[in-house]
């Protein structure tokens, strides 16, 4: 190849270069502008590529940045906006339509943009996304619920309707979440309630909810969930004031009155306080978000909850998969049922006979879902007031480990057990291990436990 020929080769390469970096995107943005122009649309606008969000009144700007799957107003602002109005913005600046449009060639000089209000118009929004695109709102038109408007890219002049000029142009706190928070329950796995009258503390483990203080106990799921959907789910009223402050005002101090959780396994936590004037308006002030709102009065309801109204009232959930024995002692004997392949053995003594897995299940089921009406603290020595010292009969479930593992040694391992007491007023007294309460169950439960062996055997 001679070298004319390279240094011609190398300078159309060069250009299709150039055209590709420089001016094939103007030219495609300039076929999608004439594209949303065939359609009747003012912009050509993709809502979900758009990064930021510039509303201006000339005296006032508003940035609106997103972050992540929602939005947050101001570039250093905590606060988030409220997303549901930012995506109805957005989709009515992508759907703007104009009725009438003045092509930018008939309009001489700028000073004709004037009679628009579109000369030097103070109202404008600005679109960051894959490209800059900015809308200025100029004069009202002699219709009604009508303006003229024009963009960044044109001259062109267009006579469109007034609901993004609704939707965009109005008060700061109109544009904040009115959600407490975006936290869904799922996330949550600590809370911390402190109030007159002591602290409160549930948290989430491997096998659920637990009651930690002020007695450690088992937490209903259900009931703990209903609690944080109600707490995560609050609607703030007002908001107050951007920066705390001088909290007394609004009878708020930190440590009293306030409700933190922890999401996540962190080690910090989100707090929402509470506190009334001297009117008794109630106010809150949450941490994540560096504010003070008022609140509805209901709010305070979340405070008063207690351990009873979280408690899971089952007797004992158990799994009986995990189940391989099953031992029940009485002051005058002890017999076993043990798990032998898909069915279960009674053994009293040296005798050995196939037992009812109909009747160990319904043992299960009726331990599993016992409902105990009432917890009596009871101080050592004075068990012996519900017949559990010793008990009419206990119930042992053991788990049996064939090897060692990390947590376990091999062997019998007690996954928990029952004391029975005696009856009183329909209601029968229950000893759970080595808890300090003793619980009162229906006493139906024990037409589940028989304390003969012969009782077990299956009837095949």
């Amino acid at each position: 190849m001679s070298r004319l020929a390279t240094i011609l080769l190398c300078a159309v390469a060069f250009g299709a270069i150039a055209f590709l970096a420089i001016f094939e995107p103007l030219t495609q943005s300039t076929r999608e502008d004439l594209e949303a122009a065939r359609k009747g649309l003012v912009l050509h606008l993709d809502p979900s590529k758009v990064r930021a969000i510039r509303i201006s009144t000339g005296v006032n700007k508003l940035e609106i940045k997103r972050v992540g799957n929602s939005w947050q107003l101001g570039a250093k602002s905590k606060d988030r906006a409220d997303s549901a109005l930012i995506d109805r913005l957005l989709l009515a600046a992508a759907q703007l339509r104009y009725f009438d449009r003045i092509e930018g060639k008939e309009i001489k000089s700028d000073s004709e943009l004037s009679n628009y209000g579109l000369r030097n118009p103070k109202r404008s929004l600005e679109f960051d996304g894959a490209e800059k695109v900015t809308l200025f709102l100029g004069k009202d038109a002699a219709s009604e619920d009508r303006l003229y408007a024009r963009t960044s890219n044109s001259r062109d002049v267009y006579l469109v309707g007034d609901e993004l000029l609704k939707l965009a142009f109005r008060e700061l706190g109109e544009f904040r979440d009115r959600r407490l928070t975006d936290l869904s329950s799922s996330e949550v796995d600590r809370i911390v309630i402190r109030r007159q009258g002591g602290e409160l503390e549930v948290s989430r483990d491997a096998t659920g909810w637990q009651i930690v203080k002020p007695l450690r106990a088992a937490a209903n799921e259900e009931k703990v969930e209903d609690f944080l959907k109600r707490l995560l789910g609050l609607r703030i009223t007002e908001f107050v004031g951007e920066s705390p402050g001088d909290l007394s005002v609004y009878g708020i101090a930190e440590g009293k009155d306030e409700i933190s959780f922890y999401v996540g396994g962190s080690t910090r936590h989100q707090t929402l306080r509470f506190g009334t004037d001297k009117s008794g308006t109630l106010f809150g002030q949450f941490t994540a978000r560096d504010s003070v709102y008022r609140l509805p009065p209901e709010s305070l309801q979340l405070l008063q909850v207690s351990p009873e109204d979280l408690r899971d009232r089952r007797l004992l959930p158990l799994n009986l998969d995990i189940v391989d024995l099953i031992r029940v002692r009485t002051p005058d004997k002890e017999f076993s049922l043990r798990r032998e392949g898909d069915g279960w053995v009674v053994k009293d003594g040296a005798v050995e006979r196939t037992a009812s897995s109909a009747a160990v299940r319904a043992l299960a089921d009726a331990v599993s879902t016992a409902q105990v009406s009432a917890y009596d603290s009871v101080a050592e020595g004075k068990l012996s007031l519900f017949g559990l010292e010793p008990p009419r009969c206990t119930l042992s479930f053991v788990a049996v480990l064939s090897e060692n593992t990390p947590e376990t040694r091999a062997g019998e391992q007690v996954i928990a057990s029952v004391a029975i007491g005696k009856s009183e007023g329909g209601h029968l007294f229950v000893k759970i291990g080595e808890a300090p309460e003793v619980l009162s169950v229906p006493e139906s439960l024990m037409n589940a436990i028989p304390l003969d062996p012969v009782a077990w055997v299956s009837p095949g």
